[in-house]
């Protein structure tokens, strides 16, 4: 008995001992998320909700307090624009006994167009088409629609949850007779996804030595050549390209014209095609001293984010871009020349090699 005891001690021991030297060698790969200061971009998802008062010329019986609830799909345009398509419902209680309905609840139909600011207001029209609500609201049809102006400010309840509060003034535009005019408060929530990127560490442990244990270092017996590590430069594509300019941009303005897109389509594919030359392509955007530190790097980062999107829908892998606003911080000597976006290659592997593919761009 005492033998299978003693055996089976040794053999914990074993598997033990063999568990530690592998947690002490192995290595781990963490995932994560990191928040990255980026603007919207693309389709993202909102819940809107809004309340406030109808009016009327001649016709009070349309007078009462409407109340909408939608979803939303919000496009976020490279250019300063936003595009708005929902559906949902809306609710109105009538507050004169003569109206033909006490209360209405039908769906609602939304489609909106705004200009986003730098200080990320947004402005534009509004056009809603209540169905099966026409006779309530005085229309000659079936539908009620109504056309407006709405006001919304943005901002970020956290990195990737966006908020858009403000309102917005409608007139019915298929009204028979008077005036018909609708004033809501609105409130938005949206998710923006592109606020998130992934990260991945790698963790090894140390391996574990016994306090009791020397270790000795043994030179070796001749010493051994390394071989020489390649220096990798920064080079800017000015520098690299003769003739090469920044791109430039207009006052307060980010988005790219039509001819910069297509000239930037041509770049990516290059980049792409010869991306073992270089680590990576960062994007560095610039304004001039025209404006606040605040609104400036703000505006600096979204020329440097319009053009790494348009590298990135050119075909360059986005692991190899990166955008970088830096404000006003380099300046030329000239304002104009300082509303910029830069092109600058980290880590060039080749400088000769990738100034020959970027010189067959036309």
């Amino acid at each position: 008995m005492k033998k299978y005891i003693i055996a089976a001690i040794i053999c914990a021991s074993a598997i033990a001992q063999a568990q530690s030297d592998q947690s002490a060698t192995s290595s781990t790969l963490q995932f994560g998320r990191e928040a990255i200061d980026k603007a919207p971009e693309g389709v993202l998802p909102f819940i809107g909700a809004g309340g406030g008062y109808t009016g009327y010329d001649t016709n009070q019986n349309v007078e009462g307090t409407p109340a909408t609830m939608k979803l939303i799909g919000s496009w976020y345009l490279a250019s300063p624009w936003v595009f708005d398509l929902g559906y949902g419902f809306n609710n109105q209680q009538f507050t004169h006994d003569s109206a033909i309905d006490t209360a209405s609840t039908e769906g609602v139909g939304e489609f909106a167009a705004r200009y986003r600011t730098d200080n990320r207001w947004q402005m534009g029209v509004i056009f809603n088409q209540f169905f099966n609500q026409g006779v309530n609201y005085s229309s000659s049809q079936g539908d009620a629609q109504f056309t407006g102006l709405q006001l919304l400010k943005e901002f970020n309840m956290s990195p990737a949850w966006l908020a858009r509060v403000g309102g917005r003034a409608q007139a019915l535009t298929s009204n028979t007779t008077g005036l018909v005019m609708m004033y809501l408060i609105d409130l938005q929530i949206g998710w923006n996804p592109t606020a998130y990127k992934t990260s991945v560490k790698s963790t090894a442990a140390n391996e574990m030595v016994e306090e009791d244990m020397v270790v000795e270092s043994v030179a070796p017996a001749r010493p051994v050549a390394q071989a020489p590590q390649p220096i990798l430069n920064d080079v800017a594509m000015t520098s690299l390209i003769s003739g090469s300019t920044p791109i430039n941009f207009s006052t307060s303005r980010y988005a790219l014209t039509n001819q910069e897109q297509q000239r930037l389509n041509r770049v990516a594919k290059v980049l792409e095609d010869n991306k073992d030359l270089y680590e990576r392509v960062e994007v560095r955007g610039y304004t001039d001293s025209s404006g606040s530190a605040a609104a400036n790097e703000r505006l600096a980062q979204r020329r440097a984010d319009s053009v790494a999107s348009s590298l990135q829908r050119g075909g360059l892998d986005s692991s190899k871009v990166v955008a970088v606003g830096r404000g006003s911080e380099d300046t030329t000597g000239s304002m104009r020349q300082d509303r910029r976006a830069e092109l600058v290659f980290v880590g060039v592997k080749d400088e000769d090699a990738l100034r020959r593919a970027l010189s067959n761009i036309q």
